[in-house]
């Protein structure tokens, strides 16, 4: 009998061993589990980082480049002025024409007032004059209904 109780208790020790050693590995196993965790979350917000200095970096680029594009813009508004424009023409010693440096050349049997049609050179143009508004919603359902049954009568499309 004494054997017997031996053997429990020896065997009580290593159940006990064995709890224990299941409780540390699974204790492991959640604190490697975290640690893993920890190093996704820290390599993410690193790279979260990093991109967000990069676009801070292009922001800044950006608006160099619009304060660049917007005194680009006042040279050229500048170099187009009607006074640098002058200015610059009597350095290269064009001067104001006077009435008399004009020469005018006659064209023989050019057309006065070009014709509009080829057609109807003669024919004054139509006058079109605009269709007053409906004035009340039925008003224009009558016309839009009236004007698609005509087209549809003429086999003209609708627009």
């Amino acid at each position: 009998m004494m054997r017997s109780v031996r053997r429990t208790r020896d065997q009580i020790r290593r159940l006990s061993w064995l709890a224990e050693a299941q409780a540390v590995l699974g204790w492991a196993i959640i604190l490697f589990l975290l640690a893993v965790l920890g190093a996704i979350y820290l390599n993410q917000a690193s790279h979260i980082a990093i991109v967000g200095r990069k676009v801070q970096t292009l922001q800044g680029q950006l608006e160099n480049l619009k304060r660049q594009n917007a005194s680009l813009e006042r040279e050229i508004a500048k170099a187009q002025s009607l006074e640098r424009l002058q200015a610059e023409a009597l350095r290269m010693g064009f001067v104001p024409a006077r009435s008399e440096d004009i020469e005018y050349i006659i064209v023989p049997n050019y057309p006065v007032n070009a014709p509009i049609d080829a057609h109807a050179s003669n024919a004054l143009p139509e006058v079109v004059t605009k269709p007053t508004p409906p004035a009340t919603l039925e008003e224009a359902l009558w016309l839009t209904i009236h004007e698609n049954i005509r087209a549809l009568v003429q086999g003209e499309a609708s627009e």
